[in-house]
């Protein structure tokens, strides 16, 4: 397991809920009205709306928890920080004042106000989140551990010898985050097809913005999926994401003016176009399923990159389209 605590598909998207955008949206149940219908239909707009809450504090703690340490990493390595290593680049590393109090408490509440929201298909989220949110201070506060080791100068007095036993704590609690993420991911995945499939079947028949724009995520988020758990099964998928792509490019070729993101999301599209089409001999020339498994390893984080940019501009137009902004 990757102990830097990343995901492979980590962004999770938002879904429209009638007279609502998404983007943006914080749970917050005494200040916002019951969306209608039931948490037992995962179609409905009051499980999309139940959806949301997870999707906002899902997100946004991965977009924080990896942060924090993503210097450390680059330093340490497998093996730890030595003490020439924090000579020269502690500050680096520890560079910023880890999860801010006010990040945590913010979680904190918020992982308390979806309990209240989950009932039906939800049921089984509330512990997942919570395992999430304990995962996030364990691993926040082993980083703060060793920055404090680190920016005091203690490894000057002990030869480093410290840095050792620290970094193997944060290696473990590294794993425990990337574990908790993946069992709420699950979760949120699976109510996510239902409902994303849903969603595309609304816009299928007028194959409008909101048809291509979800077409393009959706088998993007596909590819990854399988691309993370099968290589091979990942080259014969390549086929179907480029259609989609290129049935948005043919739609949104006169259209970028449309609104800024949909115009930013074209620009993802051709990103993954061209990873595409740099992936695709890579994967023919691996011989063994070993080899194909190191392409897309070596291919991910750039794959990865697009789809999160393509995602955060996917529920910006989610809000668009529902504040009448995109047509």
């Amino acid at each position: 397991m990757n102990h830097r605590g990343s995901r492979l598909v980590v962004c999770v998207l938002a879904v429209a809920v009638t007279g609502a955008g998404c983007k943006g949206m914080k749970p917050k149940p005494k200040e916002e009205a019951k969306a209608e219908g039931s948490t037992k239909d995962v179609t409905s707009d009051r499980s999309m709306q139940v959806m949301n809450y997870y999707v906002e504090f899902f997100n946004d703690l991965i977009d924080d928890i990896p942060d924090l340490t993503r210097n450390y990493w680059e330093r340490a390595g497998e093996a730890g920080l030595d003490v020439e290593t924090m000579t020269k680049w502690g500050n680096l590393v520890c560079a910023g004042a880890g999860w801010m109090k006010m990040k945590r408490e913010e979680a904190k509440t918020r992982v308390g106000q979806i309990e209240k929201q989950s009932s039906g298909e939800f049921a089984k989220m509330p512990p997942l989140a919570k395992g999430m949110y304990d995962a996030a201070i364990a691993y926040a506060e082993k980083r703060d551990a060793m920055c404090a080791y680190v920016k005091g100068g203690e490894f000057k007095s002990d030869a480093g010898a410290k840095a050792k036993a620290l970094h193997t704590e944060l290696v473990a609690a590294g794993e425990a985050w990337s574990k908790a993420v993946d069992a709420l991911a699950t979760e949120l995945e699976r109510v996510e097809d239902v409902q994303s499939n849903a969603e595309l079947a609304k816009h299928e028949a007028a194959k409008s913005f909101g048809y291509w724009f979800r077409l393009a995520t959706i088998r993007s988020n596909e590819f990854l999926r399988v691309a993370r758990r099968d290589a091979a099964k990942a080259e014969a998928g390549v086929a179907r994401l480029e259609e989609a792509l290129a049935g948005f490019v043919g739609f949104a070729k006169d259209k970028a003016s449309a609104h800024a993101s949909f115009g930013g999301f074209g620009k993802q599209v051709d990103r993954m176009q061209q990873a595409l089409a740099k992936l695709k001999p890579a994967l023919a020339k691996a011989a063994t399923p070993a080899a194909k498994a190191a392409v897309i390893e070596e291919a991910m984080e750039n794959l990865l990159s697009i789809y999160n940019t393509m995602v955060s501009l996917h529920n910006t137009l989610v809000e668009a389209e529902g504040n009448g902004q995109l047509k």
